[in-house]
Protein backbone atom coordinates (compact mmCIF):
# COMPACT_ATOMS: atom_id res chain seq x y z
CA UNK A 1 0.00 0.00 0.00
CA UNK A 2 2.61 2.40 0.85
CA UNK A 3 3.80 1.96 -2.73
CA UNK A 4 0.36 2.93 -4.25
CA UNK A 5 0.50 6.23 -1.92
CA UNK A 6 4.06 7.10 -3.26
CA UNK A 7 2.60 6.50 -6.67
CA UNK A 8 -0.37 8.51 -5.97
CA UNK A 9 1.38 11.66 -4.22
CA UNK A 10 3.99 11.46 -7.64
CA UNK A 11 0.79 11.74 -10.14
CA UNK A 12 -0.81 14.84 -7.86
CA UNK A 13 2.32 16.21 -8.11
CA UNK A 14 3.13 15.64 -11.72
CA UNK A 15 -0.44 16.86 -12.42
CA UNK A 16 0.23 20.31 -10.39
CA UNK A 17 3.45 21.29 -12.13
CA UNK A 18 1.82 20.58 -15.70
CA UNK A 19 -1.96 22.75 -14.73
CA UNK A 20 -0.15 25.57 -12.59
CA UNK A 21 2.03 26.59 -15.56
CA UNK A 22 -0.97 25.90 -18.36
CA UNK A 23 -3.13 28.08 -15.96
CA UNK A 24 -0.65 30.97 -15.59
CA UNK A 25 -0.26 31.13 -19.28
CA UNK A 26 -3.77 31.16 -20.33
CA UNK A 27 -4.02 34.13 -17.59
CA UNK A 28 -1.37 36.06 -19.84
CA UNK A 29 -2.94 35.27 -23.00
CA UNK A 30 -6.30 36.64 -22.11
CA UNK A 31 -4.69 40.10 -20.44
CA UNK A 32 -2.61 40.61 -23.91
CA UNK A 33 -5.40 40.21 -26.10
CA UNK A 34 -7.58 42.32 -23.66
CA UNK A 35 -4.59 44.91 -24.09
CA UNK A 36 -4.58 44.44 -28.36
CA UNK A 37 -8.67 44.91 -28.08
CA UNK A 38 -8.34 48.18 -26.48
CA UNK A 39 -5.38 49.71 -28.03
CA UNK A 40 -6.78 52.78 -30.06
CA UNK A 41 -4.64 54.11 -33.35
CA UNK A 42 -3.99 57.56 -32.68
CA UNK A 43 -3.92 60.02 -35.53
CA UNK A 44 -0.22 61.51 -36.74
CA UNK A 45 -0.19 64.78 -37.01
CA UNK A 46 2.49 66.71 -38.63
CA UNK A 47 5.37 68.73 -36.47
CA UNK A 48 5.46 71.28 -38.90
CA UNK A 49 3.68 72.44 -42.03
CA UNK A 50 4.60 70.79 -44.96
CA UNK A 51 5.01 73.80 -47.75
CA UNK A 52 7.54 73.62 -50.90
CA UNK A 53 9.41 76.84 -51.33
CA UNK A 54 8.67 77.58 -54.79
CA UNK A 55 11.49 77.03 -57.49
CA UNK A 56 13.46 80.23 -59.04
CA UNK A 57 15.07 79.53 -62.63
CA UNK A 58 18.71 78.99 -62.01
CA UNK A 59 20.94 81.65 -63.90
CA UNK A 60 23.52 79.11 -65.34
CA UNK A 61 21.77 76.29 -66.72
CA UNK A 62 19.05 77.56 -69.73
CA UNK A 63 15.29 76.93 -69.20
CA UNK A 64 14.46 73.18 -70.51
CA UNK A 65 11.56 72.86 -73.18
CA UNK A 66 8.59 70.99 -71.25
CA UNK A 67 8.25 67.58 -72.23
CA UNK A 68 5.48 66.77 -75.14
CA UNK A 69 2.79 64.28 -73.32
CA UNK A 70 2.76 60.96 -73.91
CA UNK A 71 -0.56 58.20 -75.13
CA UNK A 72 -0.42 54.65 -74.73
CA UNK A 73 -1.06 53.05 -78.09
CA UNK A 74 -2.18 49.55 -78.53
CA UNK A 75 -0.88 47.19 -81.73
CA UNK A 76 -2.87 44.58 -82.22
CA UNK A 77 -2.36 42.09 -85.18
CA UNK A 78 -5.24 39.52 -85.73
CA UNK A 79 -3.37 36.85 -87.56
CA UNK A 80 -3.98 32.88 -87.56
CA UNK A 81 -0.88 30.09 -87.11
CA UNK A 82 2.16 33.14 -86.74
CA UNK A 83 5.09 32.18 -84.57
CA UNK A 84 6.55 35.82 -84.34
CA UNK A 85 5.25 39.28 -84.95
CA UNK A 86 7.61 42.35 -85.03
CA UNK A 87 6.82 45.96 -85.56
CA UNK A 88 9.01 49.03 -87.18
CA UNK A 89 8.49 52.28 -87.65
CA UNK A 90 9.85 55.84 -87.47
CA UNK A 91 9.05 55.80 -84.00
CA UNK A 92 11.49 53.30 -83.23
CA UNK A 93 14.20 53.94 -85.81
CA UNK A 94 12.99 50.91 -88.02
CA UNK A 95 14.50 48.48 -86.04
CA UNK A 96 12.33 45.42 -86.22
CA UNK A 97 14.01 43.94 -83.06
CA UNK A 98 12.88 46.98 -80.90
CA UNK A 99 9.40 46.11 -80.75
CA UNK A 100 8.04 42.24 -80.21
CA UNK A 101 4.04 41.69 -80.19
CA UNK A 102 2.89 39.36 -77.48
CA UNK A 103 0.74 36.70 -78.51
CA UNK A 104 -2.87 37.11 -76.48
CA UNK A 105 -4.71 34.00 -78.17
CA UNK A 106 -5.00 31.71 -80.96
CA UNK A 107 -4.72 34.63 -83.76
CA UNK A 108 -4.25 38.22 -81.76
CA UNK A 109 -0.69 39.80 -80.86
CA UNK A 110 -0.41 42.92 -79.20
CA UNK A 111 1.86 44.98 -77.83
CA UNK A 112 1.86 48.85 -75.71
CA UNK A 113 3.72 51.58 -76.54
CA UNK A 114 3.82 55.16 -75.05
CA UNK A 115 4.05 57.69 -77.85
CA UNK A 116 3.63 61.75 -77.96
CA UNK A 117 1.13 63.23 -80.31
CA UNK A 118 1.63 62.68 -84.25
CA UNK A 119 1.96 60.75 -87.31
CA UNK A 120 3.86 57.84 -87.68
CA UNK A 121 4.93 55.58 -90.27
CA UNK A 122 5.21 51.55 -89.23
CA UNK A 123 5.23 48.04 -90.69
CA UNK A 124 4.78 44.75 -89.48
CA UNK A 125 7.10 41.52 -89.83
CA UNK A 126 5.09 38.27 -89.61
CA UNK A 127 7.48 35.45 -89.41
CA UNK A 128 10.19 37.24 -91.52
CA UNK A 129 7.63 38.68 -93.93
CA UNK A 130 7.27 42.37 -94.28
CA UNK A 131 3.18 42.94 -94.24
CA UNK A 132 0.89 45.98 -94.14
CA UNK A 133 -0.96 45.89 -90.43
CA UNK A 134 -4.71 44.61 -92.25
CA UNK A 135 -6.37 46.52 -89.34
CA UNK A 136 -5.52 49.93 -90.49
CA UNK A 137 -6.57 51.21 -93.82
CA UNK A 138 -4.57 53.97 -93.85
CA UNK A 139 -1.12 53.93 -96.30
CA UNK A 140 1.43 55.75 -97.36
CA UNK A 141 5.41 55.57 -99.26
CA UNK A 142 8.46 54.99 -97.24
CA UNK A 143 11.64 55.02 -98.94
CA UNK A 144 10.04 53.33 -101.89
CA UNK A 145 7.50 50.81 -100.54
CA UNK A 146 4.19 50.99 -99.14
CA UNK A 147 3.66 51.43 -94.77
CA UNK A 148 0.95 52.17 -92.33
CA UNK A 149 0.03 54.85 -90.98
CA UNK A 150 -0.44 56.07 -87.30
CA UNK A 151 -2.18 59.20 -86.19
CA UNK A 152 -1.79 59.77 -82.44
CA UNK A 153 -3.78 62.36 -81.05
Amino acid sequence: MERKAMLLLLAAAGLALVSVPSVLFSNAIKKYFSFVDNWGVASIKPSRSGIIPPQHPRADRAAEPPQPELRFVKFSLKIAGAKEVKIAGDFNKWNFDALSLVKKDAKTWEALLPLPPGRYKYLCRVDGQDVLDPLNPETDMESGRKVSVLTVK
